[in-house]
């Protein structure tokens, strides 16, 4: 899903899932769609581009 690697909407820091959806949505590529069923198709990729933190809501890392 190469919409997850694009820059987020202006004012945002990260795309979320509501905004995949919605994005999706406008652009055409579905007629309609959760963002349960955005979050379950990313979470089948196996994409990381070498990062650490992947996804709409990558995990934090806590100093210790």
């Amino acid at each position: 899903m190469t919409l997850v690697c694009s820059d987020p909407p202006v004012g945002r820091k990260r795309w979320t899932l509501r905004l995949l959806a919605a994005k999706m949505v406008e652009l055409g590529y579905i007629e309609s769609i959760s963002n349960v069923a955005v979050y379950n198709a990313l979470k089948k990729t196996n994409s990381n581009h070498g990062k650490k933190n992947v996804g709409a809501f990558p995990k934090r890392v806590q100093n210790t």
